[in-house]
């Protein structure tokens, strides 16, 4: 199966795209998210280029593991794509996803500064779509 990884955010969404058979996932690009209606037309052009067999969303649970406002925001967006796209969606805990970016990105001093100018061209969200899927990827792999 192919997947694309999706940190939805409510300036930029993060993309990647993976495969079980590969077993890796790959950033794509991050789309800037200003109209439902664009953000639906740019990720069915992503799926007819890239192949996808369903969506993998990154669920921004508390620390403590509670729902709060930004899980029901994505829950929102993945109706509205399952309805659109018309592919299964599974949800991945994404917590520490965007830290584990920047600890990626090298020292952390300088990877928060970093970060800030990359979160403004959606850099950073694509990152995090790459790890949240990465993460599904290998709990499928060893359940």
């Amino acid at each position: 199966m192919e997947f694309i990884g999706i940190d939805y955010g409510s300036k930029y969404i993060g993309l990647s795209w993976g495969s079980e058979d590969l077993g890796v996932a790959v950033p794509l690009k991050s789309l800037r998210n200003t109209s439902p209606s664009d953000v639906f037309v740019a990720l069915n052009k992503i799926v007819a280029e890239k192949g996808c067999d369903a969506f993998v969303l990154g669920l921004p649970l508390h620390m403590d593991g509670n729902e709060g406002r930004r899980v029901q925001e994505v829950r929102q967006f993945a109706n509205k794509l399952e309805a659109q796209l018309k592919k299964p969606i599974f949800f991945q805990d994404e917590r520490l996803s965007t830290q584990a970016t920047q600890y990626l990105s090298g020292n952390q001093t300088q990877s928060l500064h970093k970060a800030k100018k990359q979160k403004a061209r959606g850099i950073v969200d694509s990152q995090a779509a790459m790890i949240i899927l990465q993460d599904f990827l290998e709990q499928r792999k060893y359940p």
